[in-house]
């Protein structure tokens, strides 16, 4: 779930503190946000790689409410209104149905890192999250191990200490970038906790048991389905950023080559 969520964000804030749009300089005015803490970044400085971070990283710590001037909708929280994952192969044999997906502290990462190599057109990104938590309703039905489960209701997840990878390889004709293709990969993670409410309508005992099997045995459970929330999101970020990037020109962007 957490790469869907990153790259809906990624892919809107990178054209933002770009965009010189008297509409959206007005509405930070309004909220006390100068538009010079929206750096831009130009490809020819020797340090845009550091730019291009710290831009990203900054227009994301400030945009807690909706700008709809721009296209950015409210990242605390973070509302998908669906995201549907396939089975898993070993440890989750069911899939998983989530609708009004919350996420949370989506603007609290440690560090942010963006990478845009000009030669080859490809842009990297790596997020460092502390603590990521989402909220959502759920449907289920299967096995998890060796255990069934079944149920529908609430449920509530967490992950700490996170490294998401994103990769963006681009394609540049008459001064305008498109997606080609989009990756993304969780290249660390220290817990997963996961906790579904209702499960076997009600019955607090079985809820429990599978909930505490999930959550001891979260490493084998994640991995199964891991490839499942790459793809997700990778399709997800390539659509956003894809419309993002037909509005906005590459020298806007990255200033002229």
């Amino acid at each position: 779930m957490v790469p869907i969520l990153v790259v809906l964000f990624i892919g809107s804030c990178l054209s933002t503190p770009l965009r010189t749009s008297k509409y959206f300089l007005k509405n930070l005015a309004e909220q006390n946000f100068p538009a010079s803490s929206f750096p831009k970044c130009n490809r020819k400085q020797a340090d845009f790689n550091d730019c291009l971070s710290n831009a990203v990283a900054v227009t994301f710590r400030q945009l807690k409410q909706p700008h709809p001037e721009v296209g950015l909708p409210n990242f605390e929280p973070l509302t998908l209104p669906q995201v549907n994952i396939a089975a898993g192969t070993t440890a989750v044999h069911f899939s998983q149905n989530f609708k009004n997906v919350k996420a949370n502290k989506l603007t609290e990462f440690s560090s942010l890192k963006a990478k845009m190599d000009f030669d080859t057109n490809i842009l990297n990104l790596e997020i460092y999250y502390p603590e990521l938590s989402f909220t959502f309703d759920y449907d289920v039905d299967g096995k998890i191990l060796v255990l069934p489960i079944k149920g529908h209701g609430t449920g509530s997840m967490a992950n700490k200490n996170t490294l998401v990878a994103i990769t963006y390889h681009l394609e540049e004709k008459n001064n305008h970038y498109k997606v080609v293709n989009t990756e993304m990969m969780y290249t660390k993670m220290e817990n997963f906790h996961i906790n579904f409410d209702n499960l076997f309508d009600g019955d607090k005992a079985l809820s429990d048991n599978v909930n505490n099997v999930i959550n001891e045995n979260w490493r084998d459970v994640f991995n199964d389905v891991k490839s499942g929330y790459e793809e997700a999101g990778a399709k997800v970020a390539e659509s956003v950023f894809s419309s993002l990037l037909s509005k906005v020109t590459a020298s806007e962007l990255f200033g002229e080559p």
